[in-house]
């Protein structure tokens, strides 16, 4: 369970020429709306509040993070806002264990996602909770230029807020303080007409 944070995640390391794997990329399709009623109309009222994970409880009603348009674009600033959106992606599943979006633009090769991601489906699958442990971009620095394999490496400077994981009877079995910043390596793969996050880690030789 250590390795469900970033901090101690980095020292997976990343590898400077990332290939990707047979990854499945297919966007999900969007939710139908219903039509409303005479009787009761559709209001921003009738919609559940979100409400975060705590320790009365875990996450509910969450929004998914919404990938920005800028994010699709084959540009230094393209991969800067994937990157942030990935991040909010990772927090996503940190609170509610959802992983479907967050794996459509990761590619299964990344050995520090599937362990960290791993370890929070495990979490869960004993009926706990995890609140907390946001992930957010201070900054981030590439040249833009493809590696041997045709992906393109980035400096980052990423945080995480504070962590804590619950038992299904609410109790608090394990706390990791906030990392204010922590400096890192994303491997990122353009395809076709999006990115695909291929790795993250600490830098290789660290």
């Amino acid at each position: 369970m250590a390795a469900a944070a970033v901090v101690m995640m980095l020292v997976t390391g990343c590898q400077g020429d990332a290939e990707p794997s047979a990854s499945g990329t297919s966007n999900s399709p969007s939710p139908s709306v219903g039509s409303a009623t005479a009787e009761a109309p559709a209001s921003a009222s009738s919609s559940p509040e979100p409400s975060p994970a705590s320790s009365l409880g875990p996450a509910a009603n969450l929004p998914v993070p919404v990938k920005p348009a800028l994010a699709d674009e084959n540009s230094k600033e393209g991969l800067e806002a994937f990157t942030r959106y990935w991040l909010e992606l990772f927090s996503y599943g940190y609170e509610t264990n959802d992983w479907t979006r967050f794996d459509e633009i990761t590619d299964p090769g990344c050995r520090t996602c599937v362990n960290l991601s791993g370890e929070v489906k495990n979490h869960y699958s004993e009926n706990g909770w995890i609140s907390g442990g946001a992930l957010s971009l201070n900054s981030q620095d590439s040249k833009f230029v493809t590696n041997t394999s045709g992906s393109i490496n980035s400096f980052v400077d990423v945080a995480q807020e504070e962590l804590r994981y619950f038992s299904q009877e609410g109790d608090e079995l394990k706390h990791t303080d906030p990392t204010p910043s922590s400096v890192g390596v994303t491997i990122a793969l353009w395809e076709f007409d999006h990115w695909v996050m291929l790795d993250f880690g600490s830098p290789e030789g660290t």
